[in-house]
């Protein structure tokens, strides 16, 4: 029986090093993401928090948040919309004076069908078309 507890308890620590080592060494991946906050967002603004919700569920991961129009906040382990109001039309001409932009290791913009052009984006952008 000695030489079995003697086992476990080394495979525990081994074990537990490894799981420790792992989560710490493993880099963090910064997602910026733009939401459109145009006025053609107004009925689907709602779902506009939720998306975001499902994207910070992402682990190891720091997220800044802007929209078309201003930054809401730097990297933090939350997207937080916080009192954003849709208003204006859509006009993504400055949004790559954004810094996150050049360090981001994914692009998200959240928007709809027809509110914003994403053609002109710079990098590689996941778009997400949200539906009424």
């Amino acid at each position: 029986m000695r030489p079995f507890a003697i086992w476990l308890a080394a495979f525990v620590v081994v074990f537990g090093v490894f799981a420790f080592i792992s989560n710490n060494v493993r880099g963090t991946e910064e997602v910026f993401v733009l939401v459109d906050s145009s006025f053609e967002m107004q009925d689907v603004w709602t779902r506009v928090a939720v998306e975001l919700d499902r994207i910070d569920d992402a682990r190891y991961s720091e997220f800044a948040l802007a929209t078309e129009k201003s930054t809401v906040h730097g990297y933090q382990e939350r997207l937080r919309i916080g009192d954003v109001v849709p208003f204006a039309p859509c006009d993504n001409d400055r949004v790559d004076d954004y810094p996150q932009i050049e360090t981001a290791d994914r692009l998200v913009m959240i928007t709809r069908a027809g509110s914003c052009l994403t053609e002109g984006l710079q990098g590689d952008w996941e778009i997400i078309e949200l539906e009424p």
